[in-house]
């Protein structure tokens, strides 16, 4: 309980968001996430984005014309958003993703193993991490899922959250927690509204 606290009191930081340079944790290089994510830019990939304007982050594909991202990775990378979260850092996308992985979506549950994917702003290589879900915590009317034992690196928003057991992807990447060796995400369970509208299947347990 007292890492949530911490969680939270981070989480009210907008150093967090992936957008900036920050790290938390580890992570790996990994190929493995190339067939997991996509990485996305404007301008010009890290990193020639250091030397000339330009960002990056992480989508990927849950139909075969439609991806997942956080919000704040879709509208400043001019990304075609389909539909947005009113409150939750997350957006749909429209995306050609024919011969893609689709991932299957389920809802987050706390003490599980996960593993996450995405691309390094630094560097545009792929990573990976792995941690568990601590639990979940309350933030502007969306709840918030911290993993624990993981870390990420800007570019890294967006990108999925997998249940390590399942193979289920269970959220979105969307924030670090500097310092805790933790990360926040958003759970399938916080935006079943929007995948409802968008006719996105996921599971519920």
């Amino acid at each position: 309980m007292k890492r949530l606290h911490f969680a939270f009191a981070a989480l009210m930081a907008p150093l967090m968001l992936l957008g900036c340079v920050v790290m938390s944790g580890t992570s790996k290089t990994d190929f493995a996430a190339t067939r997991q994510a996509d990485m996305v830019f404007i301008g010009l990939p890290a990193p020639l984005n250091w030397f000339a304007a330009g960002m990056q982050g992480t989508t990927f594909p849950v139909s075969s014309q439609l991806s997942l991202t956080a919000a704040h990775v879709a509208v400043p990378l001019l990304k075609p958003v389909r539909a947005q979260h009113p409150t939750c850092d997350v957006a749909v996308i429209g995306d050609n993703n024919r011969g893609k992985i689709v991932h299957q979506l389920a809802w987050a549950r706390a003490g599980r193993n996960v593993t996450l994917f995405g691309y390094s702003a630094i560097n545009s290589l792929p990573k990976s991490s792995r941690g568990k879900i601590d639990g979940f915590v309350k933030r502007k009317g969306c709840y918030y899922g911290i993993i624990t034992g993981a870390g990420a690196v800007s570019g890294m928003s967006g990108g999925p959250v997998i249940d390590s057991l399942t193979g289920e992807t269970v959220g979105i990447i969307t924030n670090v927690i500097p310092g805790k060796g933790a990360v926040a995400f958003v759970a399938v369970q916080d935006f079943t509204n929007l995948l409802d509208r968008m006719r996105i299947p996921y599971k519920t347990y």
